[in-house]
């Protein structure tokens, strides 16, 4: 995999090594199936979560959890048993910590013999109990409540095979309410889906917004998780229509804004129509009452081409009522007095910029992070790091370039972590090297914090041992996390390092 980098020996002054060391290969027995970060009500990083399998039988498998803080002491583990079933998979995709439990997203599927297609046949969840270790059967969502999952080991896969609609489950947390978004899968059949429903911790049914309620095959909505904060959930509302000229389209575009604990609609801001010049990406944050709103513009007609379809950036400001405060357009060409740009958003050799990423912070400034591509034959090749810093007006300020080889990937970012209450952010990216250095590095770890519009740019050789491999993950605030591995050899280590900043 491209984001497995070669082994980490040396990282000189740049970071500074915490000395906590865990072994995964020994911590429990049998090999990891799952893991994931867990982070607290505040969305700070709470901890680490691995799944480990052993003991697989036709009709059932032992399996262990075990519960890292952030610190990487082991804080809680436990076996269990899941049942298995006949001619169907499972695999664990999510995992959401909710006070004093862990909510564990499976989903169920086979895999089609004649053309390898996976069909997933129904999602479920466990529960862990961290106050006893104890971990739950099975749950699913069906007719409009929770039930533990019944299902029979020669059956399964045709009880739920030809079901129309599949229920998800996406957990929510924060310090104000938890719970279970329950949202409907039609497959094509969108206008079918008609209602978000939220049911709280105890699984009880709190509130159901009616998004989609008249909706026929020709005109319907459907909606996506946009951001929350506090009390407020905000989600994109698209209304699509088919007519006899343009087909299906969508017609107006909203952002929505829904009281967390009742479903109330706050607002509903029309952010684009069909006939409008633009279309917009969405990216949102709020702060004090207010949601900053950023991303690329488009043009929204059918004259567009490759060579002047995104046009530039723009920021939307909203109060908490939907009210505008500000909208504000800046084309490609408000750019060039800050990097060498055309007014298509070309830079270089026919490279165009592709934004990565985008940093809203506190004081509504934002930085959006943008990497150099170029669509070939066959292939998309990705070279520099382009970011941009906007004051708190969306006033251009200044643009770094980070240099990085050549790669043929969608991108070469890794993650990233927002620092100093908001007011900064850390992100880091991988860069493989054409051929190894003097000391034998194959590949740079990038880490990269943007401190009031300032960049301080560090990269870090990493070091070639033979068949073993190092992938960073996210960690608490101001430090990173290593694995270093090699499954064959039963090595598997993780580590803290602490970053300079």
């Amino acid at each position: 995999m491209r984001k497995l980098l070669i082994l980490f020996v040396v990282l000189q002054s740049f970071i500074s090594s915490y000395g906590q060391i865990r072994d995964l290969a020994t911590m429990a027995v049998g090999k990891i199936v799952y893991n994931s970060i867990l982070y607290d009500d505040d969305n700070k990083l709470f901890g680490y979560l691995y799944i480990y399998e052993k003991n697989v039988t036709e009709r059932s498998k032992t399996m262990e959890y075990v519960m890292l803080d952030k610190n990487l002491n082991k804080v809680s583990n436990a076996e269990f048993e899941n049942v298995t079933f006949k001619s169907v998979s499972n695999e664990y995709y999510d995992c959401t910590l909710m006070g004093d439990y862990i909510i564990l997203n499976k989903y169920y599927y086979y895999v089609n013999g004649f053309n390898g297609a996976t069909r997933i046949l129904l999602t479920s969840f466990q529960i862990i109990n961290l106050k006893n270790n104890a971990v739950s059967n099975d749950y699913t969502y069906e007719n409009g409540s929770f039930k533990n999952l019944d299902a029979d080991f020669e059956t399964m896969k045709a009880d739920y095979k030809g079901q129309p609609v599949k229920y998800g489950v996406s957990c929510f947390n924060n310090d104000n309410l938890k719970g279970f978004f329950i949202t409907e899968d039609q497959k094509k059949d969108y206008y079918l889906e008609k209602d978000l429903r939220f049911f709280d911790e105890n699984k009880e049914l709190l509130w159901t917004y009616n998004y989609n309620e008249n909706a026929t095959k020709k005109d319907f909505n459907t909606f996506r998780f946009l951001a929350s904060k506090k009390n407020t959930l905000y989600l994109t509302v698209s209304h699509w229509k088919t007519n006899s000229l343009s087909g299906l389209k969508i017609q107006n575009y909203y952002i929505v804004a829904l009281n967390l604990k009742t479903g109330d609609e706050i607002f509903k801001y029309q952010i684009e129509q069909r006939s409008d010049p633009y279309g917009h990406s969405i990216t949102a944050r709020e702060f004090d009452d207010k949601i900053y709103i950023t991303g690329r513009y488009y043009l929204n007609n059918a004259l567009s081409t490759a060579d002047n379809y995104y046009l530039g950036f723009y920021r939307l400001i909203l109060d908490k009522n939907g009210n505008e405060l500000e909208k504000t357009y800046l084309p490609w060409g408000q750019l060039s007095e800050l990097i060498d740009i055309n007014a298509n958003g070309k830079v270089e050799k026919n490279f165009k910029l592709n934004p990565t990423r985008y940093f809203i912070f506190k004081d509504g400034s934002i930085s959006i992070l943008t990497e150099k591509y170029k669509i070939g034959y066959a292939s998309v090749s990705v070279t520099d790091f382009v970011l941009f810093n906007f004051d708190d007006k969306f006033s251009p300020k200044t643009a770094n370039i980070i240099e990085k080889n050549k790669s043929y990937f969608s991108s070469d970012f890794l993650f990233y972590q927002y620092i100093k209450d908001d007011t900064g952010v850390v992100f880091f990216y991988t860069d493989m090297l054409k051929n190894a250095d003097e000391n034998g590095a194959k590949s740079i770890l990038g880490i990269n914090t943007i401190i009031n519009g300032e960049l301080k740019e560090e990269k870090i050789p990493l070091y070639v041992k033979k068949k073993f491999f190092i992938q960073p993950y996210p960690a608490k605030e101001g430090y990173i996390m290593l694995r270093e591995y090699n499954e064959k050899n039963e090595y598997n280590q993780i580590r803290l390092e602490k970053l300079n900043y």
